[in-house]
């Protein structure tokens, strides 16, 4: 029997430096044979590229971050991703291009932009592997990782390929085309499909870009057939079956009716090994008897965790286990000794510290509709305690089950944290996500709205200190909450805020030159053509005198995403309605924060702030 992990007992609660510590494994893979891990693992400040020995129990740096010169450039190439090309041979994506390695950290052969997968899934001593050679114009390439010869993959004409679908053997047998040319009214997606290598490509489908489309996924083993990804007719994405002659959807391969299936293991007709759901918490249900024992073994000697199992059910299996307090471990599970020992921390640092846990929860918004969030406690049963709102960006993403190093701080501080799911947000369903269609400022507002007063009225927050938090998305819904309900919130906080909707379709960014990103813009936000006097309705910017509460905004000086633009508009705005505004800047950084001395800034700027206008002044920090 496995034994059990225990917590570490009588750490310290997380800490900044912790919390901003990136140091750690960032990526462990199992050779076919079960002899190496591959792992890239970072210091903190760079990566490198390493291999553990499984049978003795040692491990080497094969290749570290490097300065590479060509053609009077100079760049640093950092490993960012690795696949086993076959059992002796890597694969390695690095910052600009991917190499193949061999045991010893020496470079073999030159293979492409980044590495797809695999070519020959079945067979571990192949070294053949997919590669994209240029994603601009979609070329991609079978290439021998032990000689550098390379075979271009044909593929249809007539768009920018965003899917491919390959068989077992890792031949290109179905792929999905975006065609946004610019004299085009509308952006189309078109599905092709290859009945057999040589033969011409057939189109099946084609959909208008903001559709809901199917994409192919696999192709399996039988003729005219493809497995599918879709929620067309569905509130859920599912696997299916394609009949490519009679072109119609056919026998659904995997599926639930309130679940997004995430992906999907051992693809064929009637058959599958696993599959991946995505509700509040992602669950892999093994459909193989195999490995459902082995599941169920890790399971139970890593109890409330999520435990992901790649390698061998009878030989050695990698695990990676993590959970709401625990930022992530690799184990190397030797199924014939029955023997299970922890190899790799994803957060060395803030494994250390003591975690707060995540508690799942659903409450009705204004119309009824059922909204999921996520609470964590600074305390076990916690009472009006002081509350950090926090909104995710998007505004189509979602927040998950998980460590959260954010979160663990705030609460580590002594604030419980809130995480809204609301409507809009992506992974509960095409109807929860389509109502949130048109709807900034509005009815996802108010979800975010009904979820405070929710925990105010179970006496779960403090309703004299609570501040609205967010990102991207989430600072835009941060300052709105300050404007549309100045009487909940005593202080909000926005990082890389959009301050205005009409002004967002017209800046600087990367969104505003994409075709595609534009007509999804227009689809889901609406058209600031025609709407411009809503969007002013619910623009930060444009109500800036209605802010009561103390407002602090930051943004990275080169953030292509959301412009510094709007966070120095939002700015000027309360600082000439004679508002409390604290401001900060990151230099050389864009629409997140990549330097650790960066992300202290933002943690004790955060930190300071909240303690100032919401803090418990009892508390000991």
């Amino acid at each position: 029997m496995l034994a059990a992990v225990c917590a570490l007992a009588g750490a310290a609660p997380l800490t900044i430096e912790q919390a901003a510590n990136r140091e750690g494994a960032g990526q462990a893979v199992l050779s076919p044979d079960g002899k190496h891990i591959a792992i890239i693992f970072s210091d903190g400040i760079s990566d490198e590229l390493q291999v553990y020995d499984t049978e003795t129990g040692t491990s080497k740096v094969l290749r570290s971050a490097y300065v590479k010169q060509s053609d009077g450039w100079r760049y640093i190439q950092t490993p960012w991703n690795v696949i086993w090309a076959s059992n002796d041979l890597l694969a390695v994506d690095y910052s600009f291009g991917a190499v193949s390695m061999d045991l010893n950290g020496k470079e073999i052969a030159s293979l492409g932009q980044y590495v797809v997968r695999r070519a020959e899934l079945d067979d571990p001593d192949s070294p053949w592997v997919l590669i994209c050679a240029d994603s601009w114009r979609g070329v991609y390439a079978r290439v021998n990782a032990r000689t550098g010869e390379r075979r271009r993959l044909d593929r249809p004409g007539g768009g920018k390929a965003i899917k491919l679908a390959f068989d077992r053997h890792g031949v290109l047998r179905a792929a999905t085309l975006l065609n946004s040319e610019t004299w085009r009214d509308m952006s189309t997606v078109s599905n092709w499909y290859l009945p057999e290598p040589g033969a011409e490509w057939q189109k099946l489908a084609q959909f208008s870009v903001v559709d809901d489309y199917w994409m192919p996924a696999y192709v399996p083993d039988q003729p005219h057939t493809l497995a599918i990804t879709s929620r067309m007719g569905r509130d859920a994405y599912a696997f299916f079956a394609y009949d490519t002659q009679a072109g119609r959807v056919g026998d659904m391969l995997a599926g639930s009716d309130t679940q997004d299936i995430l992906s999907v293991g051992g693809i064929e007709q009637q058959s599958y090994e696993r599959v991946t759901t995505g509700g509040l918490q992602v669950q892999s249900v093994w459909f193989d008897p195999v490995w459902a024992g082995v599941q169920q073994v890790v399971d139970a000697a890593l109890p409330k965790r999520i435990n992901r199992l790649s390698g061998n059910p009878r030989g050695k299996v990698l695990v990676y286990s993590y959970s709401d307090i625990e930022p992530g471990t690799w184990y190397l599970l030797d199924m014939k000794q029955s023997a299970m020992r922890p190899l790799l921390q994803h957060r060395v640092a803030a494994a250390k510290a003591s975690m707060r846990p995540m508690e799942m929860m659903q409450y009705a918004a204004a119309d009824g509709l059922s909204i999921p969030a996520f609470l964590t406690r600074p305390a076990d049963g916690a009472t009006k305690a002081p509350l950090v709102v926090l909104i995710h960006g998007g505004p189509t993403e979602r927040d998950y089950w998980g460590w959260n190093e954010e979160v663990q701080l705030l609460a580590a501080r002594g604030y419980a944290v809130f995480q809204p799911q609301f409507r809009g947000s992506s992974g509960f369903g095409k109807r929860f996500e389509q109502a949130g269609y048109g709807q900034w400022g509005l009815a996802m507002q108010d979800d975010i709205t009904a979820g405070v007063r929710h925990l105010i009225s179970e006496g779960i927050a403090d309703p004299a200190r609570i501040c609205i938090v967010g990102a991207s998305y989430g600072g835009y819904a941060a300052m709105w909450g300050l404007v549309k309900t100045p009487e909940l919130y005593q202080c909000g906080v926005s990082f890389a805020g959009v301050a205005d909707i009409e002004y967002m379709f017209q800046d600087d960014s990367d969104r505003t030159d994409d075709k595609v990103t534009r007509e999804m813009m227009l689809s889901r936000i609406g058209d600031a053509r025609t709407r411009s006097v809503s969007f002013d309705q619910v623009s930060p910017l444009k109500h800036a005198e209605r802010i009561r509460a103390p407002v602090l905004l930051m943004h990275g000086e080169d953030d292509q995403r959301v412009p510094l633009s709007h966070g120095k508009k939002m700015r000027q705005a309360l600082e000439r309605n004679g508002k409390q505004v604290q401001w900060l800047s990151f230099e050389e950084e864009g629409h997140g924060l990549a330097r650790e001395e960066n992300r202290v800034l933002y943690y004790r700027t955060l930190l300071a702030f909240l303690d100032k206008y919401i803090g418990d002044l009892t508390l000991s920090h």
